[in-house]
């Protein structure tokens, strides 16, 4: 785990080193924040919440990274859970309005049962690939699909391997 951090350490300084070389932006233009926020309902008094903001820096007109940070509170009948993610991602602009994605994630967590003395604490990581597409300039809207590579069935605290990807980004 400490080498894949460090590569995209090493990717980040050089992707900034490289963007020294000139352009027609200016650092605070090639920065970007956003995120998303959910909130969803369902049955046997099941809620959700998740807020995952970001920060990115547009290293060339194709290739974009930065660092995700994200909550999320799960609550369904008796059972409350609580999830930190942190961790890197890429993205790679082949296409004006399509982009590839690679976003690496460590998620740590608790959960509580009300009933129940039980409580428990986890950690994973995610290593996610997938792409969409996007619109705008200066503020962008995203949608898509990733798939996490280190998805083991029935081990995961994911239901799935396939995430979507729906955000805001705005370029400073």
């Amino acid at each position: 785990m400490r080498k894949f951090a460090l590569f995209f350490i090493f990717l980040f300084v050089s992707g900034w080193v490289y963007s020294q070389t000139g352009g027609r932006y200016s650092h605070y233009d090639r920065l970007k924040v956003g995120g998303g926020v959910a909130m969803n309902f369902g049955n046997h008094g099941y809620f959700g919440l998740n807020i995952s903001p970001f920060v990115g820096y547009q290293f060339t007109s194709i290739l974009e990274g930065g660092v995700s940070t994200g909550y999320q509170y799960t609550k369904i009948r008796d059972t409350k859970q609580n999830l930190f993610s942190v961790g890197p991602y890429l993205n790679l602009y082949p296409i004006q309005n399509l982009f590839a994605r690679l976003h690496y994630e460590h998620y740590t967590g608790t959960i509580k049962y009300k009933h129940s003395m039980q409580s428990g604490s986890f950690n994973e990581d995610a290593l996610w690939i997938g792409g969409g597409y996007r619109t705008g300039d200066r503020i962008q809207l995203y949608v898509g699909f990733m798939y996490n590579l280190l998805y083991k069935e029935h081990k995961s605290l994911f239901a799935e391997a396939y995430q979507p990807i729906v955000g805001v980004s705005i370029g400073l």
